[in-house]
């Protein structure tokens, strides 16, 4: 794709002669991810957990509708299952974006996505409360 010419020489221009960081070792913009191992993979889980102990634990997560991959739908359905009751659904935000997986690289979602985390933050806030275990 397009993008890929602009973000491999970059990062490589920074590394190389802003770090002064030299290598042999080629770098490679998409690692090797697939084929996935879900095997051991406890997320939904452990964030059920760390939400049933910490009533002040508020989640956000942030998509592009075009992710291939880490897709929206795989998301919005992961925390959906964290709590199947709905009673900790105030406590969940999700967030959808017209972009694929970079959702910084299109302007629109840049400013959008930056103010859906500034009020996530801010509606999030314990207000100086401290959560008893």
């Amino acid at each position: 794709t397009s993008w890929l010419h602009s973000f491999t020489p970059a990062i490589n221009y920074y590394l190389q002669e802003e770090l002064n960081f030299k290598t042999d070792i080629k770098y490679n913009m998409f690692g090797p991810v697939r084929p996935w191992n879900n095997e051991n993979n406890r997320v939904r889980e452990n964030l059920r957990q760390a939400m049933a102990q910490n009533p002040y634990l508020h989640v956000m997560a942030q998509s592009g509708y075009y992710d291939g991959a880490t897709t929206y739908f795989a998301a919005k359905y992961t925390l959906s299952q964290v709590d199947p009751s709905g009673k900790m659904k105030d406590r969940f935000s999700f967030k959808g974006y017209r972009s694929g997986h970079m959702m910084y690289l299109r302007k629109e979602d840049l400013i959008k996505a930056n103010e859906d985390l500034r009020e996530f933050i801010e509606k999030s806030s314990a207000n100086g409360k401290s959560a008893k275990y």
